[in-house]
């Protein structure tokens, strides 16, 4: 089974996914009703909703599905992240990425998949709507465009459905009894994480919040005194004030536009726009509520791959010149470049392939010269890329990234597809192809570094304090075992620090063992770890777990040339959705007391914290 890699862009579209608010609610009709009709129109059994989380994808909706989430790694739909348009799969069995995949081998047997990705701002993509059937099949062009037609409409529920609840979180605060309503929307509104603004319908700010005002650098009582026009580039004010007039006037429901402000400091910002229109009770336009993210540092990176691009879009337009007065020139010149750089005709044949195609394929560029790209690629390679393909030749300019040529080969490549237009025919276009492997390394050690702990592999403190804030405040019932090893210190003083480093690595493989897919298991420092279990059935089961701690940790470990035996003292603290809600450090301390009560009542044990 082979597991998708995260995307170029994993933090941003993480960090949207949590801006839509919509992970772990209730079903919502608006999104089963499209999963109904996507399973008819397709005459499918099962059809989903699926949005794509750090470790998991969660069915907003699901038709023929019992389950509501499963884990990253056998999702289908995170290899549907990478796709421009559809991931169609006619039959599991068959595909090298899926052959093994547990549900495909199990329940629910999957065969056939087809996914459209759900994508925001262009390159933010969330999740899929797709549909699944336990029988290969095909199906028809019409079909793959009713499914993307759908996909859009679960786009701009997903969309409204966020907006609405910024906007309700306000209302509800001008409702409040416990503050006035002034002052309450005061604190939702300036305290949001998010730039925001409400602009009269002339555009003129009304009021903006501090996350704004720290993305302009300009004081509060400053902007209060522009229009929102005053602010953005003037080679982006004329679609905006179009767009701005068919929201007002109902055509649009909500818009969201890339554009340029200027800061008080002379510089230029790029933000994402996302604008709706506040109503009376008659439907009347009264407010605008506009939205601004900071997607400066996306725009630098485009900016630099633009760049490159643009230079090797110049090398291969110069080394193609000199290719009508010397061939070999021109392919001793590609044969140097890092780079896999091919001509290909309207016919999908290859014209011209450099030598770095050799290392990937096994065939010499004169092997490959007329030969159709269906017959060197593999098979899911080909029908991966051929929507790119048809796009190339119909002059469209297309790239695809995380691409692999191979399944044997690791390396992962960033590709361009350049239409060849001669007096203005597309008479094939051009193939270049970065190994872009260290760079989607660095960008993973970047992220590891920062939640996973360096010995064990385990999440880190921050790590759990993150995991632990989420399900305190939204009151999902959990048991926290707060675990120290009995007899490690007395290890590490006897054998030295490489044998106690090397004990506390096979303690958390063995608590990870024992434990479930979707419990937490994290390092809190030096020999204290601690296990977040949800749910939890009953005491009984709470009890159960703890015992089996207990005793996979009381086993002897062999380390090297050197066998040990340790305990464990942990103590427990039970969170009920019913009480009312500790914090995350209050619930480590409970646990970290009812830890030292184990200790003394003998080590090696449990207790577990009163209510």
């Amino acid at each position: 089974m082979q597991i998708a890699p995260s995307p170029l862009n994993e933090a941003a579209r993480l960090c949207f996914l949590e801006s839509l608010n919509i992970l772990d609610t209730p079903a919502e009709e608006s999104f089963d009703r499209i999963t109904r009709l996507a399973g008819a129109l397709l005459d499918v059994p099962m059809a989903l909703v699926s949005l794509v989380d750090m470790n998991r994808q969660w069915f907003k909706s699901r038709q023929g599905i019992d389950v509501r989430e499963t884990t990253r790694d056998v999702a289908f739909c995170a290899h549907a992240l990478h796709v421009e348009e559809l991931l169609v799969i006619p039959d599991a069995r068959l595909d090298p990425r899926f052959e093994d995949n547990p549900l495909v081998v199990g329940e629910p047997f999957v065969r056939f998949y087809a996914g459209v990705p759900l994508r925001f701002a262009g390159e933010l993509t969330v999740g899929t709507l797709c549909v699944l059937d336990t029988r290969p099949r095909q199906v028809s062009d019409a079909d793959l465009a009713n499914l993307r037609d759908l996909a859009r409409i679960v786009e701009r529920e997903m969309l409204h459905r966020s907006l609405a609840i910024d906007v309700g979180a306000i209302q509800q605060a001008e409702q409040s009894a416990l503050v006035s309503s002034d002052t309450r929307f005061r604190m939702v509104f300036n305290n949001s994480p998010t730039a925001k603004a409400i602009t009269g319908l002339d555009g003129r700010i009304l009021q903006a919040n501090r996350e704004l005002c720290q993305l302009l650098g300009q004081a509060p009582e400053s902007l209060v005194l522009l229009h929102l026009a005053d602010l953005i580039d003037p080679r982006d004010q004329q679609d905006l004030e179009l767009f701005w007039g068919r929201l007002i006037a109902g055509a649009l429901d909500s818009h969201v536009a890339e554009v340029r402000f200027s800061s008080d400091a002379g510089d230029t910002v790029w933000v994402e726009l996302s604008m709706s229109v506040l109503r009376g009770e008659g439907g009347e336009p009264e407010q605008m509520v506009v939205f601004a993210r900071d997607i400066g540092e996306r725009k630098r990176r485009q900016l630099q791959l633009q760049r490159y691009q643009a230079t090797l879009e110049q090398q291969v337009a110069q080394r193609t010149d000199e290719l009508e007065r010397s061939q070999e020139t021109l392919q001793a010149i590609a044969d140097n470049l890092p780079v896999l750089i091919a001509h290909i005709d309207t016919d999908l044949r290859y014209r011209f392939n450099n030598a770095v195609y050799q290392q990937i394929f096994g065939l010499a560029p004169a092997r490959l010269k007329g030969r159709k790209v269906k017959d060197v690629l593999p098979e899911y390679v080909y029908q991966q890329l051929l929507p790119c393909f048809t796009k190339a030749l119909a002059g469209e300019r297309v790239e695809a990234d995380n691409m692999r040529y191979s399944p044997n080969d690791s390396r992962i490549w960033h590709a361009t597809y350049v239409p060849d237009i001669r007096n203005g025919k597309v008479e094939g276009f051009f193939v270049m192809s970065l190994d872009v492997t260290d760079r989607k390394q660095r960008e993973k050690t970047l992220l590891d570094q920062a939640t996973l702990d360096s010995l064990t592999g385990l999440p880190n403190r921050s790590a759990l304090h993150k995991e632990l804030d989420y399900v305190v405040q939204h009151r999902i019932p959990f048991a926290l075992y707060f675990i120290d090893l009995d007899g490690f210190k007395q290890v590490n003083d006897k054998y030295g620090h490489e044998t106690g480093d090397l004990l506390l690595q096979a303690a958390a493989e063995r608590m990870l063992t024992i434990m479930r897919a979707d419990d937490t298991v994290a390092r809190l420092g030096g020999d204290e770890f601690v296990v977040i279990a949800q749910p939890v059935s009953s005491q009984a089961a709470i009890r159960d777990i703890a015992r089996k701690l207990c005793d996979t940790l009381s086993a002897p470990f062999d380390l090297e040339e050197v066998r040990v035996s340790i305990g464990a003292s942990i103590g427990i603290h039970v969170n009920h959705s019913g009480l009312a809600p500790l914090t995350a450090d209050e619930v480590l301390v409970r646990a970290d007391k009812a830890m030292y009560e184990a200790k003394r009542q003998g080590r090696n044990g449990y207790c577990v914290a009163a209510d």
